[in-house]
């Protein structure tokens, strides 16, 4: 101890007794301890003053740009901790102007792709993305728009003006916007009359909302379809076709689930249906299948589109949701069905002209479309199991009939184990549903 420091007495500090109900009020005593060091803080850097000071206040300011500089990174990482919360498809996007910026902190700080996304909290694909659009111009980095630029409307009413009134001068067309309220000045006039001309871009329609099947009896199709009989539709003299109708084809109403592809049921009628014959037909299907869709997505056929059928289907708490006209692909999935429908089916025999045997036959190629028939865009399941949720055939442990491959051994795809001993002999037995010989099934019997 120097002589210059005073000697000091340590007593022990006095013991104070916490109060009653302290954990009631912790959070506001928090609060006011922050504010009272606040004050504190703020007092002592404000206390230096005069000339001898000048290091003193350099210190303090230096202090409080840190104390700034913590408090700013802490609130980022909070508001970064709920952006984090969102899932990244439904994080807002930013602007082409804002893309901007980021780049150029990026080239400023000489950040790499995957710390700026990173730090904004974007993929690395994202700014790849804005990288190609600096190089391409393709509108996905923008210089930002000044605030104070006219409008492109105004500015096309001021080219209209001098267009049809050429001898209109840039004085003469101020005056005129001044008197409906548009002030302008003359000289702003005279540089967008030489700027090039403005084109009217057209209106863009909006896209429509697309529905999207998301489980079983979420979305029904349904759609009409004409299937020839052995008798045929082709006469080698006018009107080089017979009518539409029994004994020469049958019209079909073929309705399937959205989600599972699973052929829900049809209906034959010997000429083109009635709403009334279609309301009927739909009631028969879905009391066979003991469930209303919640939306049904249909052609514009009178049939559908009709009161008959609304009223209908708005009594059962279904929504009706129609495809485009002239747009292809708008209805695909039922149209996609019925190709499958005529090349494996009514391709393949001979069509009765008897309506009850016609029905029996396609009863019978539901069933094998919906049991047994493979879809490729199901990932090689059938129909019924993805509506029924049974697990898929493919997916059970494979058996190997090759000899000497150990259970590590890769298969195709869908891979699965392998299921006892490799080389195992098999018996593969092919049956055909109900004889129908377009109607095959495969069964193997393990030894």
């Amino acid at each position: 101890m120097t002589e210059f420091e005073p000697e000091l007495e340590l007593k022990p500090l006095p013991k104070i007794p916490l109060p009653q109900g302290w954990s009631e009020v912790v959070l506001m005593a928090l609060l006011h301890v922050t504010t009272l060091a606040r004050l504190a803080i703020l007092n002592a850097r404000n206390w230096p003053d005069g000339a001898e000071c000048d290091g003193l206040r350099l210190r303090a300011e230096n202090d409080r740009l840190k104390c700034e500089v913590a408090s700013l990174e802490r609130e980022l990482a909070i508001k970064d901790a709920r952006f984090n919360r969102l899932a990244p498809k439904k994080r807002p996007e930013y602007l082409p102007s804002e893309r901007l910026e980021i780049l150029l902190i990026k080239t400023m700080r000489g950040l790499n792709n995957a710390q700026l996304a990173q730090r904004f909290q974007v993929a690395v694909q994202s700014v790849r993305r804005w990288l190609r659009g600096v190089e391409y111009n393709n509108g996905v980095v923008q210089l930002p728009v000044k605030t104070t630029r006219y409008p492109d409307y105004f500015r096309f009413v001021i080219q209209q003006l001098k267009m049809y009134c050429p001898l209109l001068g840039r004085y003469k067309i101020a005056d005129i916007l001044a008197r409906v309220g548009l002030h302008i000045s003359a000289s702003t006039v005279r540089r967008i009359i030489y700027e090039p001309p403005i084109v009217v871009a057209e209106p863009v329609e909006p896209k429509p909302r697309i529905l999207k099947s998301k489980y079983s009896n979420h979305i029904w199709c349904a759609e009409l379809t004409l299937v020839p009989t052995d008798h045929g539709f082709w006469l080698p003299v006018p009107p080089d076709a017979m009518p539409q109708e029994h004994p020469y084809c049958f019209h079909i109403l073929n309705v399937i689930d959205h989600f599972s592809r699973r052929y829900m049921g049809f209906a034959v009628f010997p000429k083109n249906p009635t709403a009334n014959d279609v309301v009927a037909a739909m009631k028969r299907i879905c009391s066979g299948n003991n469930v209303v869709p919640k939306y049904f997505v249909l052609d514009r056929g009178t049939q559908f589109d009709c009161n008959v059928f609304r009223n209908w289907s708005q009594s059962k708490g279904i929504k009706i949701r129609f495809g485009k006209l002239g747009e292809h692909g708008s209805i695909a999935r039922v149209e996609r069905f019925h190709r499958s429908m005529k090349d494996e089916c009514t391709r393949r025999i001979i069509v009765p002209t008897s309506q009850s045997e016609f029905e029996n036959e396609l009863s019978l190629w539901a069933k094998w479309y919906n049991s047994h028939r493979p879809h490729m865009a199901l990932r090689g399941r059938t129909p019924d199991e993805i509506y029924f949720k049974k697990r898929a055939a493919n997916t059970l442990p494979r058996i190997e009939p090759r000899v000497g491959l150990k259970h590590s051994s890769p298969c195709a795809k869908p891979r699965t184990m392998m299921a006892g001993k490799a080389g195992r002999k098999v018996n593969v037995q092919l049956s055909f549903l109900e004889g129908r010989q377009h109607l095959p099934v495969l069964q193997v019997l393990r030894e």
